[in-house]
């Protein structure tokens, strides 16, 4: 017998509960998760140092490339394992709620949300700095759509990736000592910057659906990848739950 789908009464029944989720994931963001603070911080310094380096003309503030610029650092700060490891960061306590019932898709969705309100900030605050900078600045409303819609499609890769690729965080010595963890721990760190590498396309294609969407059309295309994001994600927790429970362990 196949499963109904859940009814509109139950799905709104349960958005005070996911919200709670959410807010319960942000507070531990500013509490209990602040090296992961630590670690965007330190990748936003050197997406800034990039991004200025490479866009910045002090003799030609004219030519200084605006568009795309907090795209540019959202690529930066989101390759990582802040990002990519969602699930193994807090394995205990996801195998915990997966045992209660809880499907990975809800787990990473307030995750991802909680990220999100870290991250989107600090990609319309690059964008709007950008706009002082430049002189022929890029509309502000569709760099500012681009922005959030690229830290969704991040969070659609990095949910695949935090199921695919999921490993607990140990410190340097316990880490030295684990020789066999060695591998993958590598792989998770580089996956990550391999996926940037074919970003650049994907950013064409966003330009392309601008043209063809609005100034809505980036965010969509970032709304898209993020469902699609989690629906594999959920699709791979099921086919290596016994795996993934282990992974979140090991």
């Amino acid at each position: 017998m196949t499963a109904r789908p859940a009814s509109p009464v139950a799905f709104l029944a349960g958005v005070p509960g996911f919200l709670g989720e959410v807010a319960g994931e942000v507070a531990a963001t500013f509490g209990r998760r602040r090296t992961r603070l630590v670690g965007l911080t330190a990748n936003l310094v050197l997406a800034l140092a990039y991004v200025g380096w490479s866009h910045w003309h002090p003799n030609r503030p004219d030519a200084f490339a605006a568009a795309h610029l907090g795209v540019l650092v959202v690529v930066w700060i989101m390759a990582d394992v802040v990002n990519t490891n969602q699930l193994g960061a807090d394995g205990e306590e996801v195998v915990g709620r997966l045992a209660r019932g809880h499907g990975v898709a809800r787990i990473l969705a307030s995750k991802n949300l909680a990220l999100a309100a870290v991250i989107v900030p600090i990609a319309v605050g690059v964008t709007v700095g950008a706009q002082l900078l430049a002189r022929h600045a890029p509309d502000l409303g569709r760099a500012s759509l681009a922005d959030v819609g690229a830290v969704f499609c991040w969070l659609g890769i990095g949910s695949v990736l935090s199921v695919l690729l999921p490993y607990r965080p140990l410190p340097w010595r316990a880490r030295l000592r684990a020789r066999r963890t060695w591998l993958r721990w590598a792989l998770c760190l580089a996956m990550p910057w391999i996926i940037v590498l074919g970003l650049e396309p994907a950013l064409d294609l966003a330009d392309h659906l601008h043209g063809a969407a609005g100034r809505a059309g980036t965010l969509l295309l970032g709304l898209v990848c993020w469902a699609l994001g989690l629906a594999g994600a959920a699709r791979l927790a099921r086919r290596r739950n016994r795996v993934l429970r282990y992974e979140l362990h090991a």
